[in-house]
């Protein structure tokens, strides 16, 4: 296959990924730009006193360690805490600018370096993340649905969505205890196909390297903990911003909140998650009769400081890199590239 083709066939890649996402973000902020009256929002706004913005920031902060902690545990501690801190918000810095979350592929081809694990071992414990932030926020959302919307179809909808995280977690259990075996089913194939030996089997290679940690209890455990007071102290964060807003809302609407809003953020979006995040936490709390206005100022104020944290910090590791922004995201184009190569040889 020709270099022209393998250009060709990545602008189109990045095309799609940057069409979808300006697609859904302009959506999003469409509806938003329909349902919220400027005036309202900025006296919403304005009620937030400048104190409870620098709590927020500090919450923010200090979860971001913790989690940061829990991750460093599912790369097995290959890297230290600080380099883990770093690791992690060059990927979300990376996601501030990139279409589709690529900033999370970035974040493990700079872990597999740091870590000498490789890309797609480093990808597999970003996987495994994502899982337990998927299965914590569908827990949330079905905790708070029973007193949002007293309509069975939406606990039935939260369960089976609770359910499915759950088997993709066992499945990824299961993959990690069976390693040897899918091993050699791959080896066996690939004796019979030069592209399964070439591609496949070290990208599976790779990433059951990763999920390996599952088998490890310390690792786990301690993973688990990580991620899951990361989430505790983000709930905490969020109900201080919803008091400050409205004293009289109860704490299920703060689960409502951040389980819709992170789930709005992980659909693929523009750069950032722009609008997806605000409109999934905006559209939640309005359909429990709150003012749209409260529910967009809590979404930009939870999503501005993590925008805010992430470009700074990020910027910091970035740095350290020894290279530009623009030489990182070319890395990262020519591998994206490489694996589109292999899926069309």
């Amino acid at each position: 296959m020709s270099t022209t083709t393998n250009s060709s066939g990545s602008k189109i890649s990045w095309l799609f990924q940057w069409g979808v996402g300006i697609l859904l973000t302009g959506v999003a902020i469409f509806i938003l730009s329909r349902v919220i009256d400027l005036k309202e929002f900025v006296t919403v706004f304005r009620s937030l006193p400048l104190e409870t913005l620098l709590i927020v920031w500090l919450i923010y902060l200090v979860s971001m360690v913790i989690r940061a902690w829990g991750w460093q545990n599912l790369l097995q501690r290959r890297v230290g805490l600080w380099r883990a801190v770093l690791l992690m918000n060059e990927g979300y810095f990376l996601n501030n600018i990139l279409p589709f979350r690529l900033g999370e592929f970035g974040r493990a081809y700079l872990a597999g370096k740091h870590g000498k694990s490789g890309t797609f071992s480093a990808f597999s414990t970003v996987v495994v993340e994502r899982a337990y932030d998927l299965a914590f926020a569908s827990f949330l959302l079905l905790a708070s649905l029973p007193f949002a919307l007293q309509m069975q179809w939406a606990q039935n909808a939260a369960l089976i969505l609770f359910g499915g995280i759950v088997a993709g977690l066992v499945v990824l259990y299961l993959a990690a205890h069976r390693r040897e075996n899918i091993e050699q089913k791959v080896i066996r194939i690939s004796e019979r196909s030069a592209f399964v030996k070439r591609w496949i089997y070290p990208t599976i290679h790779g990433m059951l390297d990763g999920f390996a940690v599952l088998t490890r209890f310390e690792f786990f455990i301690f993973s688990l903990l990580g991620i899951g007071f990361s989430w505790f102290l983000a709930i905490f964060r969020d109900f201080f911003v919803l008091r400050a807003l409205s004293p009289d809302i109860p704490f299920w609407v703060t689960l409502l909140a951040i389980s819709s809003s992170n789930l709005g953020g992980a659909l693929p979006s523009m750069a950032a998650s722009l609008g997806t995040f605000e409109g999934a936490a905006t559209g939640a709390l309005s359909l429990i009769g709150l003012k749209p206005e409260l529910g967009l100022v809590y979404a930009l104020v939870i999503h501005i400081i993590h925008l805010v944290s992430t470009t700074i910090i990020g910027g910091i590791g970035i740095s350290q890199e020894g290279k530009t922004i623009q030489q990182l995201i070319t890395e990262l184009r020519t591998s994206q590239r490489s694996s589109l190569n292999a899926n069309s040889d």
